[in-house]
């Protein structure tokens, strides 16, 4: 027995040097650990039992801690990368969405997370292996007895806790050979009930006397809406970020209400478009299923829309959103947010849309923005930030942020500063293209990025409110005083109620609209917002909520 409980120390060290290192939580840990703590010698003691060769019961043990181990690697990798332990949903979407290039990019973007937790597993795995052959080699020098009637009851016990522990479904969640299937199933669950609410969808949409839609304004009007992706608003210079990195926005300041406190209601895109774009929001998530989105309304107004964008067709929900407009065009022939096409390719096609002669016209662009990998987002004249050594530079320096994190920064304000060039030209085109006639813009990012802005990480954050904060800003043919743009711009703002904001640019009634919750209205009423569970505040970072298990 005592063998058993050398071995168990082994693998319960291991875990406990994880979650030394930050890889595990301390809730996690404590999971892991119970389940180890009846699985290792619960399943040796019954190769002790069966009289098995002694290389089984070696074998037995490499086997379980080897598994609990690549866990423990596993969630640690994925909590440097997204803040926190993630939600195992926006994992699988991410895995069953990608494709080998945006896989690839994915890889190239995190290899040293990837590497570091790898470093980890291996170093640690390689001792166990180690200790484990010394173990073995000094009980082959001698006989091992039978054990007691008192170990095998133990061993039994131990067996049996180990079962009974899957009895409980959140222990059996943890288990680590369980836990990704688990979770799979679940994730086939969801996608299957999301194909039932998508057919409930379809007939309930038939009702479309319940949508009391008229449209209210001019016979000639166009509205477009730009949608981001992953920008940060505190990289840009237009909310006075100490790079240059929108100088083409800056010119247009008086041209533009610039909003200064909007945030996004999650961190990742399809979540986030499903409540701008639908009647979904924190509160009521799934009313998207019931009510119609912003396409369906324009259309049943009059207008002809037009779906232009960088990003993969075809993308589930997204998806059949894009593929109710009139026109759609897709510059992504990869299919997949990795793939590697400038958005400033979109520019003819939105020319395109904006000459024709629709009287009523709704133009939504979807770009790839500062979508990781940040240095895949740019063409070389817009690399004005590499390797320079300024204030940023300094400030991340002294936070102790390590050179990749730094260099990260610098190709993120890159893209940034393309991203100025391409929604500047939009503004100008939209101008240029609808004369005197009535029109609007609206530009806002689906989510931020954390960039070093609060930890040494790059890419999405669940966590940080980095991950939340992001630039709206609108043109508009009518002229807002500068005393009413001022007010406008300090209004606060989650993009969970951002349809009622398009609807009124829209010149749309409908029971869909309140204007309490259009930040352009007089009517409007600000609302408290929630990133990750917990209240905003924009004078600080999100409070982490604790781990459910």
């Amino acid at each position: 027995m005592k063998s058993l409980l050398y071995r168990l120390g082994l693998g319960l060290g291991g875990l406990a040097l994880f979650w030394a290192l930050g890889m595990l939580s301390t809730n996690e840990f404590g999971k892991s650990a119970a389940i180890m703590a009846t699985a290792l010698p619960g399943l040796g003691g019954l190769c002790l039992l069966l009289r098995a060769r002694p290389a089984w019961l070696s074998t037995t043990t490499l086997a379980v801690i080897a598994v609990f181990f690549l866990d423990a690697a596993t969630k640690g990798f994925l909590r440097d990368y997204f803040g926190l332990r993630p939600n195992h949903l926006l994992v699988l979407q991410a895995v069953f969405n990608t494709n080998p290039a945006e896989t690839g990019e994915f890889f190239r973007h995190n290899w040293r997370d990837v590497a570091e937790a790898s470093a980890v597993f291996t170093i640690l795995m390689t001792a166990v292996v180690v200790l484990e052959r010394r173990l073995s080699r000094a009980e082959a020098s001698r006989v091992l007895s039978p054990l007691r009637r008192r170990s095998k009851i133990a061993v039994a016990t131990l067996f049996t806790g180990f079962v009974a522990l899957h009895l409980n479904p959140t222990m059996a969640k943890e288990n680590p050979v369980l836990y990704w299937p688990i979770r799979y199933l679940d994730y086939k669950g969801q996608l299957a009930h999301a194909d039932e609410l998508q057919r409930q969808l379809d007939r309930n949409m038939a009702q479309r006397a319940d949508w009391q839609v008229r449209y209210h304004g001019p016979a000639q009007k166009t509205v477009v809406w730009v949608i981001g992706e992953s920008q940060n608003r505190n990289n840009m210079s237009l909310y006075g970020y100490a790079r240059n990195t929108t100088p083409m926005l800056d010119t247009m300041r008086d041209d533009l209400t610039v909003f200064r406190d909007v945030v996004s209601s999650e961190p990742a895109t399809m979540a986030s478009l499903m409540k701008m774009l639908t009647p979904a929001h924190l509160d009521d998530p799934d009313a998207w299923t019931s009510k119609p989105d912003l396409l369906m309304l324009a259309k049943e107004a009059g207008y002809r829309t037009y779906w232009i964008s960088n990003q993969m067709p075809n993308d589930g929900w997204l998806g059949l959103v894009a593929n109710r407009a009139d026109e759609r065009v897709f510059i992504n022939k990869g299919s997949g947010r990795g793939e590697n096409n400038f958005d400033g390719n979109l520019l003819p096609d939105f020319e395109a849309a904006l000459a024709s002669d629709a009287p009523r016209k709704l133009i939504v662009v979807h770009l790839l923005g500062a979508h990781p990998t940040y240095d895949m987002r740019y063409p070389d004249e817009f690399a004005r930030f590499d390797n320079t050594d300024d204030s940023v530079m300094a400030t991340l320096e002294a936070q102790g942020r390590s050179p990749w994190v730094r260099h990260a920064r610098n190709d993120y304000d890159n893209a940034i500063a393309y991203n100025d060039y391409v929604v500047s030209s939009l503004i100008r085109k939209t101008m240029a293209a609808t004369g005197a006639s009535d029109a609007s813009l609206l530009f806002s990012s689906d989510h931020a990025q954390e960039v070093g802005h609060t930890r040494n990480h790059s890419g999405q954050s669940v966590a940080d409110a980095s991950g939340y904060e992001i630039p709206m800003l609108v043109w508009s043919r009518d002229a807002v005083d500068a005393r009413a743009r001022a007010a406008l711009e300090q209004r606060p703002y989650q993009t969970d109620r951002l349809d009622h904001t398009m609807l009124g640019l829209l010149d749309i009634d409908t029971s869909y609209y309140n204007a309490s919750h259009d930040v352009l209205s007089d009517a409007f009423v600000p609302m408290p917002r929630r990133i990750n569970g917990r209240a905003y505040s924009p004078s600080g970072h999100a409070v982490l909520p604790a781990e459910a298990g």
